[in-house]
């Protein structure tokens, strides 16, 4: 088993970001913005940020056992996937970013299952978002995590092992460093998952659709994590499962898909991605940033 982490960090600059024409433009020396009017004030229509973002799981899983989950069976192996998003204003080019976005769905946040025809296949279990408490919202760790946890990812089994009790949620080589954040508090929808395929990658893809709500009470650091199973074996289905990390901002009122994607403008070798393969008894790390 093999568990790694992608991580990058970019500047981009967004021109013409409250339009459906919006451009985007990845920043590669200080002077690419220093001729745009990058402080959305006065009419100004460019704006400067900066990106991070982090992707880390196992890239050699074992299949589950869809056919036979009864005694002395292998039973269903659950993998988590961790994401984190960042968004910062790069020093010269500040302004008030939260409070221009949209108010619901503000931030989409995709992992793309892109499978080989001869991959396995990777099967969506659950998905979480998570937020460090206490914060502005006075609930305890306590209150939030175990009430509203899914029973799903609460029995996530550990990677080829059986299913962990309630308290035993943290898979092995992770930390319980933050709390699953409920998908409403009240009337208010902070969250929810969405499924589509990818039109242009032709690719299952799983969505996070966050309000600014969730921004302005827990930061614009946002975590989340993503559970699969696998089916196939080594033999029938060797092929690589590319899970690549792609999130997007909006600022475009009248339509509620037109997303600035930075992602689209990095090189793919500059893209956060993690290749996964089913284990065999050889089998070694591999990942793709």
């Amino acid at each position: 088993m093999a568990t790694v982490i992608q991580r990058r960090t970019f500047d981009f600059l967004a021109k013409d970001y409250r339009a459906s024409s919006r451009q985007v433009k990845i920043i590669r020396t200080p002077t690419d913005a220093s001729g745009s009017r990058a402080q959305p004030k006065e009419g100004a229509t460019d704006f400067a940020q900066r990106w991070y973002l982090s992707l880390q799981g196992e890239v050699h899983p074992l299949a589950s056992d869809t056919v036979s989950a009864g005694e002395g069976s292998g039973g269903q192996k659950i993998y988590r996937y961790d994401w984190t998003f960042g968004i910062a204003l790069i020093e010269g080019f500040w302004w008030d970013w939260m409070a221009d976005i949209c108010k619901e769905s503000a931030i989409a946040v995709h992992i793309i299952i892109e499978q080989a025809a001869d991959a396995p296949e990777a099967i969506p279990v659950a998905g979480t978002l998570s937020a460090l408490h206490p914060s502005k919202n006075t609930k305890s760790a306590w209150d939030v995590a175990l009430r509203k946890m899914p029973k799903t990812a609460a029995e996530m089994a550990e990677a080829g092992a059986s299913f962990l009790p309630l308290l035993g949620y943290v898979a092995k080589g992770f930390t319980l460093a933050s709390n699953i954040l409920e998908s409403s508090t009240e009337n208010q929808k902070n969250w929810f998952l969405y499924q589509f395929l990818d039109e242009r990658l032709k690719a299952p893809t799983v969505e996070w659709r966050i309000s600014k709500q969730v921004l302005k009470e827990y930061g614009p650091l946002l975590r989340g994590s993503l559970y699969l199973a696998f089916g196939g074996s080594p033999k029938t289905t060797p092929g690589i499962i590319k899970l690549r990390l792609r999130p997007q901002v909006r600022f475009f009122e009248p339509d509620d898909i037109l997303y600035i994607v930075p992602t689209d403008a990095l090189g793919s070798e500059e893209q956060v991605c993690i290749d996964v393969k089913l284990d065999v008894n050889d089998a070694q790390p591999s990942a793709t940033s």
